[in-house]
C-alpha cells in the first residue's frame, strides 16, 4: 500500500513533467487534499476548545512537559543542521533562513526544558531568572521571531533573491533573541503580563493544593494571533514553493506549518509555555515535529531514490559510450584494413601478376607464382571479409539480417558459388554483441563451404521459433563425418565457442556425400538489443 510520501513524491513528479510541458496542474493534487482535511479538523479542535473553560485544554503534568519539551528540541536541533547542509549543498535561500529559523526555537525548547527539569528537581518553585510570565515572554518572542523569518526566507526563495551573508542570517536572530531573554530578565517585573497568574500545586502540604492554569491576556492573544497568522502565511508560501519544485520536503513542511500555525491559537487559549503546564497547544506542536521528521525521511528517500535512478542511467549511459567508443574503432580499423594491408596485397597481386608473365620462368617457378597468387587472393578475400564486418558493427543502423545478405551476396560474388539468404521479417534488433557473434560464424561455415565442401549452391536463413533464435547455413556439398572431425579443428571449435558466449549451441549435421547444415540456436531473451538511453 503507497505511504503518503509515495503519493505526494509521484505527484511532485508529476506536476514538474506538467509544467514544464507548459500545461500546468489541472485540478487538486494531493496535498491541497491534506492541506483540506488538516484545516477542517484542526478548525474543529480548534472550535471546540474555544467552547470549553480554559482548563479544560490544558493541566500539570511535569514529567510529559519534560518529554514533550525535550523531543521538541531535539526534533528542532536536527532539522536545523540538516537545513543548514541543504543550503550548503543546494544554495537555498529558504534553506537558510529555515535555518536560522529552528535554530531559535531549538535555542527556546532547550531553555523551556531547563525549566522543566529545574521544576521536576525544585518541587514548588524554579530556581534562577526565569520566573514568573518570563518564559511565556521568551517562548512567544522565540515563535514570532521563528516565523517571521520563515516567511522571509520562503518569499525570497520564491522570487528568487539572494539572503545576504550566511553567517549574517545565521546568527543575527540568535543574538536578537538573546538580547531579548536578557531584556525579559533584567526588566520582567516592569513588563506588563501576557497571562494570569500560574499557581502551581504544592505536593508537601498535607492538604496538597490544585494547580491553578493560567488564562490569556488580550496582550498575549494579540502575540499570539500574530505568530498564528505568520505561520500560516508561510504555509500558503511553502505550498506555492512546493507546485514549483515538487520537492517532498516542501510538502510535508507545507503541512507541518499548518500545525504550528493552530498550535499558536491553542497556546493563545491555555499558555503552556510555565514549566509543568501541558496545554494542547503542545500536542499540536508535536504534531508539527512530526511533520517535520516524516518529511525528513520522505526527503531522504526521495534523494535516495533520485540517487539510484542516476547510478543506473549513468551506467547505461557508460556501457552505451563504451559501445560507440568500440564503433568508433571499428571504424577506424575498417579504414587502416582498407587503406593500408588491402592496398599492400592489391599492389604484391600486380607485381606476382607481372611476375608471372615473364617468360625466361621454368615450370617450378610459374607454379610457385600460382601458389603466391592464390595466398595473394585468398589474403585479399579474409581482408575485403574483416572490412566488411567491421564496417556493418560500426554503422550502428543496419539490422542483423541486412548485414547477413550483404554479406552473402558478396560471397557469391567472390567465389562464383549460388548462395542464397532467407530472412525472418520478425527478426528483432540484436545487441551488437550476439550480432558480431553470430556473423562469424555465418562466415566461418561458408569458408569451410568455400575451402572444403566442393558446393554449387548455398543456403542461409534465419528463423524465430518459439522464442529462440536460429541461424542455419546449408551446402549441398560433398560433406564429412562430424564423429571423425570432432572438436580438434580449428573452425568448428571457435564457432562452438563463438555460440556459447551468447547462451546459444552449435549443431552440425552431415554425411559424406550428402552435404552439410550448420545450425545456431540462440535464446531472444539473451541477444534482444536495449533500448536506447535519451541524452
Amino acid at each position: 500500500m503507497p505511504t503518503f510520501a509515495d503519493v505526494i513524491s509521484r505527484r511532485g513528479s508529476t506536476r514538474r513533467r506538467a509544467q514544464s510541458d507548459g500545461g500546468g496542474v489541472r485540478g487538486v493534487d494531493t496535498l491541497s487534499a491534506v492541506l483540506v482535511v488538516s484545516l477542517s479538523g484542526l478548525i474543529a479542535v480548534t472550535a471546540a476548545a474555544m467552547a470549553l473553560p480554559g482548563q479544560s485544554v490544558s493541566t500539570f503534568a511535569v514529567g510529559l512537559d519534560l518529554v514533550i519539551d525535550a523531543v521538541t528540541a531535539l526534533v528542532m536541533i536536527a532539522i536545523t543542521a540538516l537545513t543548514w547542509v541543504r543550503f550548503r549543498d543546494r544554495g537555498e535561500p529558504a534553506a537558510l533562513v529555515q535555518t536560522a529559523a529552528f535554530l531559535v526555537l531549538a535555542i527556546a525548547n532547550t531553555i523551556a526544558v531547563a525549566l522543566a527539569v529545574g521544576r521536576l528537581d525544585g518541587g514548588v518553585a524554579v530556581a534562577g531568572p526565569l520566573t514568573g510570565h518570563a518564559p511565556l515572554y521568551v517562548s512567544a518572542m522565540a515563535h514570532l521571531l521563528a516565523a517571521s523569518l520563515l516567511v522571509v526566507g520562503l518569499g525570497a526563495s520564491l522570487r528568487g533573491a539572494p539572503t545576504g551573508s550566511p553567517w549574517v542570517v545565521l546568527w543575527a536572530p540568535v543574538a536578537g533573541l538573546l538580547g531579548m531573554i536578557l531584556l525579559v530578565v533584567l526588566f520582567g517585573s516592569s513588563l506588563p503580563s501576557l497571562s494570569s497568574p500560574f499557581i502551581a500545586p504544592n505536593w508537601q502540604q498535607a492538604a496538597p493544593t490544585q494547580a491553578q492554569m493560567p488564562t490569556s491576556t488580550p496582550l498575549f492573544w494579540l502575540i499570539s494571533g500574530a505568530c498564528a497568522g505568520l505561520f500560516l502565511l508561510a504555509a500558503i508560501l511553502s505550498r506555492r514553493l512546493y507546485r514549483r519544485s515538487g520537492s517532498i520536503g516542501d510538502a510535508f513542511f507545507t503541512v507541518g506549518l499548518v500545525f504550528a500555525g493552530f498550535a499558536q491559537l491553542h497556546l493563545a487559549l491555555a499558555p503552556g509555555s510555565y514549566p509543568g503546564v501541558v496545554s494542547s497547544g503542545d500536542l499540536l506542536r508535536v504534531g508539527f515535529d512530526v511533520a517535520l521528521l516524516l518529511g525528513i525521511e520522505a526527503e531522504a528517500g526521495a534523494s535516495l531514490a533520485r540517487l539510484r535512478q542516476a547510478n543506473h542511467d549513468l551506467e547505461r549511459l557508460q556501457d552505451a559510450e563504451v559501445h560507440r567508443s568500440a564503433l568508433e574503432e571499428r571504424a577506424r580499423l575498417a579504414r587502416e584494413l582498407h587503406d593500408g594491408l588491402s592496398q599492400d596485397l592489391w599492389l604484391a597481386k600486380l607485381k606476382v601478376g607481372r611476375l608471372s608473365s615473364l617468360p625466361m620462368l621454368d615450370e617450378e617457378a610459374t607454379s610457385l607464382v600460382d601458389d603466391i597468387g592464390g595466398a595473394i587472393d585468398a589474403g585479399l578475400a579474409d581482408a575485403r571479409q574483416a572490412v566488411i564486418a567491421l564496417r556493418w558493427e560500426g554503422d550502428g543502423e543496419t539490422t542483423f539480417d541486412e548485414q547477413l545478405a550483404s554479406y552473402v551476396d558478396d560471397f557469391a560474388d567472390r567465389t562464383g558459388l549460388r548462395a542464397d539468404f532467407v530472412g525472418d521479417p520478425s527478426l528483432p534488433r540484436l545487441n551488437p554483441r550476439a550480432e558480431a557473434e553470430l556473423l562469424r560464424i555465418a562466415q566461418e561455415a561458408l569458408n569451410n563451404v568455400r575451402r572444403h565442401a566442393d558446393a554449387t549452391v548455398v543456403r542461409v536463413n534465419t528463423a524465430i521459433d518459439a522464442g529462440w533464435l536460429r541461424l542455419g547455413v546449408v551446402d549441398n556439398g560433398r560433406g564429412f563425418d562430424p564423429a571423425l572431425a570432432g572438436d580438434n579443428a580449428f573452425g568448428l571449435l571457435s564457432m562452438r565457442e563463438r555460440a556459447s558466449l551468447i547462451g546459444g549451441r552449435l549443431t552440425i549435421e552431415s554425411r559424406l556425400h550428402d552435404g552439410t547444415r550448420v545450425w545456431v540456436d540462440v535464446p531472444l531473451s539473451g541477444v534482444a538489443a536495449l533500448a536506447p538511453v535519451s541524452a
